[in-house]
């Protein structure tokens, strides 16, 4: 059988799922090669240019390296533009070399549509490349700079009067993007926020016209706009565009430097250019197993190919675009095994918009607005971020969005993005290992790896683990003899104050005010008595109350050992008690030394979490073992990079661990 040659042209939304596709349909087959090419090596997260031109997050946080998407599977990755298509040779060209193919799959993308407006592609700022996105940001911020140090009022007010023409969803979020990012730029360049004039110009008489719900677009325009500061015009279409200043209705002239255009899009010019059938905005017309008609082994996907069935026009939204890409692949595969080739099905599960960081409505089944929408918008794009390029690129994007997020610009606000240097945390580091290398050394002198320390019982009988417990039991005892004998005391006080009363009574009346003093004693000692039997039976923890010790010394953190954990005890370590011993031991030695010379912290300090769930839960410890939790959970943010081994030790197994097979397959690993 000869060689098949499948290249996937464009790393888009439509590429790369049908890259994705393909690898598993021929991973195992050495007949077919599978090359995916873009002028970049990056995949762009086109759904949120926004962020990045309204400074929320940083310019790689929509960048994918598709090196690394296809990283160990059976897809070639090659940089290059491609400036020519011969379909009867079935080859592409560049101008440093050219491809062959078998089987074509066109996912380049689009471009802004202008609709012939006036000056519209000569001074309106697009937003629908990596490219425009930068561009937009650093336009925004000169537009700041410019204005902080012009002192003509006029011309300042232009510059700071943004518009962004269109009511779709990029048009929106954009929108909202740049009502949230007015606020930190008008402090960071000493403008006066109020100076700061944002619109969103639609031609139409209403906004996002891709949710059915009247409702939601209202709470848009008349909530989340309201509070950004957003001037909403509709039906006021934009008639021209000059340099510094757009026309809306041929007749209302506003001045401003930055006219986003978000109005539209086509197929971009190189698609649209090919010499195939298209239809409206220059798409490829295909069939409905995303064939481009007349040309064989050639395929289109996403916003490159126009079909429409009896759902309708598929529209150039992401999950068309994945769905399409899947199809077109799965057809290709089915040409060249020869089986039955799949018909496409449109099939949408929802629409998202948000408007700054923490605000979005969502149609997912149901309908929702806030904060809750906003949550659901991170989850779906989890899940993409995941399916695409797995846990690595899952964590990169927790990094942009929450951990890395400067200006409270998250949904959550800026509580997780606060950091403080780690070698604040080199004492804690080395005192909680301290205490873990104490507590297992202590144990093999208390005979732990010879003699069975555990017994199975509810605390609440003095159930110990050796002789920690015995001692907790024996601080309870006394403590509690202590409350009676203080209850004895306060006894005897009241039975001498009631004698003292009897002696006032009969002396003149001038002793009746002596008399209310001393039952104010008697009733202070009652309460006194009460407030100390009520503190002893508080939680341990609150113990300090009354015996004024370390909290929870001596006393066990949970009333009774959990059933559970009585089964788990008795039927699985039990029998192996000697051996589980000794695994506990070595653990807290292991532990108390990584901590101490800062090796593996973030490891260690996920155990001693763990360890002290464990050791709670079987009744072994009083309730100071919360210290070592708390400190655990401190260190997990990693304290052995400053003045640790991990300085040293970690980069070198990320470098090697980063050219594995298996790390490269599974993307088990962290950029």
């Amino acid at each position: 059988m000869a060689k098949k040659h499948i290249i996937i042209l464009g790393g888009s939304y439509a590429g790369v799922k049908a890259g994705k596709v393909l690898h598993k349909q021929f991973k195992k087959d050495p007949n077919v090669e599978i090359t995916i090419i873009d002028r970049h090596p990056f995949h762009t997260l086109m759904t949120e240019l926004h962020e990045v031109a309204g400074h929320r997050t940083e310019p790689d946080a929509i960048q994918v390296d598709l090196r690394k998407v296809f990283a160990g599977k059976k897809v070639n990755v090659v940089v290059d533009e491609i400036n020519n298509i011969d379909f009867k040779a079935k080859k592409l060209s560049s101008e440093r070399t050219t491809y062959q193919y078998d089987y074509l799959l066109l996912c380049t993308g689009n471009q802004s549509n202008f609709f012939g407006v006036e000056g519209a592609e000569e001074y309106a700022h697009t937003l629908w490349s990596y490219e425009d996105a930068v561009h937009v940001r650093e336009h925004v911020e000169d537009m700041f700079r410019r204005a902080s140090v012009e002192p003509d009022p006029e011309k300042r007010k232009a510059l700071l009067t943004f518009a962004v023409c269109g009511g779709g969803f990029t048009g929106v979020e954009m929108a909202g993007e740049l009502g949230e990012a007015k606020k930190h730029l008008a402090e960071q360049y000493m403008v006066d926020e109020k100076e700061v004039t944002i619109y969103n110009i639609e031609a139409t008489g209403r906004i996002l016209n891709m949710l059915d719900s009247d409702k939601q677009v209202k709470k848009i325009e008349d909530k989340y706009y309201r509070k950004l500061g957003i001037n909403l015009l509709k039906n006021s279409p934009i008639t021209k565009i000059n340099k510094e200043s757009i026309v809306i209705n041929k007749n209302t002239e506003i001045p401003t430097h930055t006219l986003i255009w978000a109005a539209g899009i086509q197929n971009n010019d190189f698609a649209k250019n090919l010499g195939l059938k298209t239809g409206r905005g220059g798409r490829i017309l295909v069939n409905e197993f995303m064939q481009v008609k007349g040309q064989a082994g050639l395929y289109a996907a996403g916003d490159n190919a126009s079909y429409e069935d009896e759902d309708g026009v598929m529209p150039q939204i992401v999950q068309a675009a994945e769905q399409s890409g899947h199809t077109a692949a799965a057809n290709v595969a089915a040409e060249i095994k020869g089986t039955e080739l799949h018909k496409h099905k449109q099939k949408y599960n929802g629409f998202m918009v948000s408007v700054g960081s923490r605000r979005a409505v969502a149609d997912t089944g149901f309908k929702s607005s806030g904060w809750f929408a906003m949550l659901i918008k991170h989850v779906v794009n989890f899940l993409y971020l995941f399916l695409v390029s797995g846990v690595r690129q899952l964590w990169n994007y927790l990094m942009h969005e929450f951990f890395h997020i400067k200006n409270r610009r998250s949904f959550v606000g800026g509580h997780f993005s606060k950091a403080s240097p780690n070698f604040w945390k080199v004492p804690l580091r080395i005192w909680l290992g301290y205490m873990w290398l104490v507590e297992g050394l202590k144990k093999i002198n208390e005979g732990w790896l010879d003699e069975v320390k555990i017994i199975s019982t509810p605390v609440t009988d003095a159930a110990t683990w050796g002789t920690a417990g015995e001692a907790a039991t024996a601080v309870a005892d006394a403590t509690a003899s202590a409350s009676q004998a203080a209850t004895t005391v306060v006894e005897a006080t009241a039975s001498a104050s009631q004698a003292a009363t009897a002696v006032v009574e009969a002396t003149a009346s001038a002793s009746q005010a002596a008399t209310a003093v001393v039952d104010a004693t008697a009733s202070a000692s009652q309460a006194v008595d009460t407030v100390v039997e009520t503190a002893h039976q508080l939680p341990a923890i609150f113990q300090w109350v009354v015996n004024h010790m370390p909290s929870g010394w001596g006393q066990p953190l949970l009333a009774e050992t959990p059933d559970a954990m009585n089964w788990f005890m008795e039927t699985f370590m039990g029998p192996i008690a000697i051996p589980v011993q000794t695994i506990m031991i070595f653990t807290e030695i292991i532990i108390g030394i990584c901590l101490i010379f800062g090796l593996f912290t973030f490891i260690s300090s996920g155990i001693s979490v763990i360890m002290t769930i464990g050791i709670t839960l079987t009744g072994m410890s009083d309730a100071t073992i919360i210290w070592y939790f708390v400190g655990g959970i401190a260190l997990l943010g990693g304290s052995g990079s400053t003045f640790g081994l991990d300085y040293y030790v970690l980069p070198y197994l990320k470098r090697w661990w980063k050219k594995t097979s298996f790390a490269r397959k599974t993307h088990l690993y962290f950029d």
